[in-house]
């Protein structure tokens, strides 16, 4: 019998086991003893079970064809009622055991497929969540009485929450109770006195913690299930526990992409279901939302980042290709459509997949692609998971156990299931990368013979030269090869062979050289059929090296570059410096002859600030002069369009309109892909509809991208607000209902396009209310205020952030803002824009002394250059082990990046010291 299950040599040591054991076993269910050989060979810890358990193998052997569900795990287990946690937790854990036992005796039996299998597994996870639920509620008010008419509830999301759990999972779950109002009875100390009376908020976060203690605490049974919460509001740091208006509020001001892709599979588990479904009611604005902005669908490239940024050829789970790419593909679809078309807001994917081919959305040969593909991993994970009741997703790497878990995957032998497997992977990788444009930069290995080498030879030859991921670099160097081929004239491909090794040349030299290379592929593919491009590069080196050197030193700008349709900029470098008069010409002329300017317009911006990037990263511009040269660009582009549409249409009478900058664009200091911050003033009633046109025409999504995502929150009452004002209604809001905040980001406000006459009001206006209110901010306010960004906001847990750390970037600028309030009614002259222009003004008038505005200077400059690198890699904090902190110390010629570090600490340290002072 064993000779014929997957694994002989285990199946027949667990059968002797079992005979020396249970000898009984063999006699009263010999017709089962072939199925428990294979049970044996597939799963070590279910046969160690089995072997100490024997009678309850047998109860698993007569039930084979019996379905599983909740209602009948739960039935089975009524009348028993542990009396406290320790039996709680064997019961739970038995529950577990048992069952388990079952469900994948019916898998390996071929009694129930993958999605009888999932269902079931799911089924038993709820169940035990119902039990421990059961249980916590009775220790509870054991502790602190009864809490009435206050139901609650468990939500699952997750696999749990699709009803397609796997055999190692985490549950991850999130609670819900109905309202905050009153509180438990508590319990009775001595006649007529109750103690222990607690807050429902109390009471719930207390019952969550014991139903998670559990359902996970390790005990001599091991745990039940492991419990992952992470999935609430404020993550690890977020209450155990929240009220249903709570959950409401959050998502409302708070609520992430992340959460809301995590919410679409949420599903009531356990309690009170009629509360579970008021959850969901009160989550699908949140979830389902009617339209997609363009701060969502970054949210959503930056998600696909994350997943992009893991590798591992192993990992089925978070591998390329593999079950997370699915899931996330398909996600996807439904965060963008799901708002409008209902049939897509359902947690089973496989649904999902159906209502996207209905929908015209995925071709049938797409939909089972993924299908299949995701059935196939599924079933790897499942198959990978039952052996030794672990959460791993890597595939063996002893070439035996690969053997044996191949056979295990029938009808599959070794060779076979490695291949199904690669292919399976590629097709989903090639799907995963169409998703958002995305880009192909992870290896998939083709095969086939490139020369005299094999594919392994290559490999190893690879790996002498330092590359990490050999075959990825196989593959890049097998596109170029083929990129080379595809060459249309001899001409064509005797360039190509040219140009392509100088830029090798230069790849390895860098320690990131497996990007590189698939970067380079990405270019040489663009330029490939222009015989122009090649032949200027290969007597260029310069522009080769400011190719490379752009692609080691900012995913941004190669990003751009590889986007742009036309790249004769690179070319003109290092003439290539950016001055108003020649911007403002060649945007006229946009306007004036082009046919599609709302995409032109967003080239044009694409390639100045790639032009104004590379200037920057090549020493020709400081951070001040990038920032300038983009806040200009910026300008001339909001006032041609401004003008362009003041022109046409109903608009064309409307010239009392101005349009006024604040925040960075207001200072002068835009950064690379900045949004623009913009209030509009006018006394037309009709000027809302120029307004809108404007934001339209700026941040609209074309094939080209965006040219700016406006922000308009800085206007009266905010995203509340009305979108255009007159100068009595701004005079009104400032001087009476905004807040200190309010006046503080009025210093950056700097008017910059429209009627003069109302740009100037504005500026007078702004001159005048700075001198009256400003006095109102306090250096302890200011302190408060930094104080909750630090903790709220800012990224610091994950490295240095920069702009909202301590003695960050909006450190220095409070500090400075403070000190040009405090002082603007006697000295008018400090309400300036520009940070560094009032650092100088200040030590002008004697407030800030020259040795700390050297201090101030040194530190802003540095902090905004390091800033602007974190940009130019789209990073939100410098991490101290990652390949970005090297190329900011090599640009700073640190001698490494402890070096960087150190001055980056010291700077932070010296800007709060200084803040101190000041605020005393």
């Amino acid at each position: 019998m064993s000779s014929k299950t997957p694994d002989p040599e285990r199946s027949s040591k667990n059968l002797e086991r079992l005979l020396l054991n249970a000898p009984g076993v063999f006699t009263t269910h010999g017709d089962f003893i072939e199925i428990a050989a294979r049970l044996f060979s597939y799963s070590q810890f279910l046969a160690d079970y089995c072997i100490n358990h024997p009678t309850i193998l047998e109860h698993a052997l007569d039930t084979l064809h019996e379905q599983i569900t909740r209602e009948k795990i739960i039935a089975e287990i009524t009348g028993v009622h542990p009396q406290d946690k320790a039996a709680g937790m064997r019961l739970l854990r038995d529950i577990k055991k048992r069952y388990m036992l079952r469900i994948t005796l019916r898998d390996i039996a071929g009694v129930i497929g993958l999605d009888e299998c999932m269902a079931e597994l799911s089924a038993l996870a709820e169940a035990v969540i119902g039990v421990a639920l059961d249980l916590s509620q009775q220790f509870t008010q054991a502790r602190f009485g009864m809490l009435k008419d206050n139901p609650f509830c468990v939500i699952a999301l997750g696999k749990l929450g699709a009803g397609e759990l796997n055999y190692s999972s985490d549950i991850d779950i999130m609670t819900v109770y109905e309202s905050e109002d009153g509180e438990s009875d508590g319990i009775e100390k001595t006649p007529g006195t109750r103690v222990n009376k607690v807050s429902p908020h109390e009471y719930y976060c207390r019952l969550t913690e014991t139903l998670s203690g559990l359902i996970q605490t390790t005990t001599e049974d091991s745990i039940a299930y492991r419990v992952d919460l992470r999935l609430r509001p404020d993550g690890r740091k977020g209450e155990l526990s929240l009220s249903l208006d709570s959950y409401s509020s959050y998502y409302e001001a708070w609520g992430k992409t992340w959460e809301r892709m995590a919410l679409i599979r949420a599903r009531p588990v356990a309690g009170d279901m009629s509360l579970g479904q008021k959850f969901l009611d009160a989550i699908d604005p949140f979830v389902w939302k009617k339209s997609t902005d363009y701060y969502d669908i970054e949210e959503i490239r930056e998600l696909k980042r994350k997943i992009d940024s893991i590798f591992d050829a192993n990992d089925i789970k978070r591998g390329y290709g593999g079950i997370r790419e699915i899931e996330f593909f398909i996600q996807t679809f439904q965060l963008l459509y799901g708002g409008e078309r209902s049939a897509l807001r359902t947690p089973r994917l496989a649904f999902v997949l159906d209502e996207l081919l209905k929908e015209g959305f995925l071709s049938t040969d797409d939909v089972t692609t993924l299908s299949e593909s995701y059935r196939f991993l599924r079933r790897v994970e499942h198959v990978l998971q039952m052996k030794d009741d672990l959460q791993t997703h890597s595939l063996p790497a002893d070439p035996h156990e690969l053997e044996v878990f191949s056979r295990k995957m029938q009808p599959f032998g070794e060779k076979e299931f490695t291949s199904e497997l690669r292919l399976r992977r590629h097709m989903v990788r090639d799907m995963y990368n169409s998703l958002l444009g995305g880009e192909d930069t992870e290896p998939e290995i083709m095969v086939f013979l490139e020369d005299e080498l094999t594919d392994d030879e290559i490999r190893d030859f690879l790996a002498f030269k330092g590359f990490e991921n050999p075959g990825t670099a196989l593959k890049n160097l097998k596109a170029i090869s083929e990129q080379i081929s595809l060459g249309k004239t001899i001409r064509e491909r005797t360039m190509l062979r040219k140009t392509i090794p100088l830029f090798l040349d230069r790849i390895l030299k860098y320690k990131s050289r497996d990007r590189l290379l698939s970067m380079f592929v990405t270019f040489i593919e663009k330029i490939g059929g222009h015989e122009s491009y090649l032949e200027l590069l290969s007597s260029r080196d310069d522009t080769v090296e400011l190719i490379t050197s752009t692609f080691v030193n900012s995913t941004y700008l190669t990003r751009s570059m590889l986007s742009l349709e036309n790249l004769e900029g690179l070319f003109e470098y290092p003439d290539i410096r950016i001055d108003y008069s020649t911007v403002k010409e060649r945007l006229s002329d946009i306007f004036e002859h082009n046919h599609d300017p709302i995409n032109a317009i967003r080239e044009f911006r694409a390639s100045e600030e790639m032009r104004a990037g590379l200037l920057f990263l090549k020493g020709f511009y400081s951070v001040d002069e990038l920032t300038n040269t983009l806040s200009m660009l910026a300008e001339i582009i909001v006032r041609a369009t401004l003008r362009y549409l003041s022109a046409t249409g109903a608009n064309s009478a409307n010239r009392r309109f101005a349009v006024v900058s604040f925040g960075r664009f207001g200072s002068r200091e835009l950064n690379v892909g900045s949004d623009l911050d913009l209030v509009f003033i006018s006394d037309n009633p009709n000027a809302h509809r120029l307004a809108s046109e404007l934001i339209k025409f700026l941040s609209d999504y074309t094939e080209r991208g965006i040219a700016y995502q406006v922000d308009m929150r800085l206007r009266p009452d905010g995203s509340k607000g009305i979108l255009v004002n007159d100068i009595a209604g701004y005079r009104n809001y400032y001087l009476k209902n905004a807040h200190p905040w309010e006046i503080q980001a009025l210093l950056k406000a700097r008017p910059i396009a429209g009627d003069k006459e109302l740009l100037r009001a504005f500026h007078q206006l702004k001159k005048e209310i700075i001198a009256k209110r400003g006095v109102e901010i306090s250096g302890t306010e200011i302190k408060e205020m930094r104080k909750r960004i630090i903790k709220e906001v800012s990224k610091e847990s994950a490295g240095y952030d920069i702009k909202l750390g301590p003695g960050g970037i909006e450190e220095l600028q409070f500090l400075i803002q403070y000190l040009q309030l405090k002082n603007a009614a006697t000295l008018p002259g400090l309400i300036t824009h520009n940070t560094t222009i009032a650092i100088k003004r200040l030590t002008a008038h004697g407030i800030v002394d020259r040795e700390t505005e050297q201090r101030l200077l040194n530190a802003y400059r540095f902090l905004r250059t390091v800033e602007t690198f974190l940009r130019l890699n789209q990073e939100s904090v410098l991490k101290p082990d990652s390949g970005l902190a090297e190329v900011i110390a090599g640009f700073f010629e640190f001698s490494d990046t402890d070096a960087l570090l150190n001055e980056l600490e010291s700077t932070r340290r010296k800007v709060l010291e200084t803040a101190e002072a000041v605020y005393l």
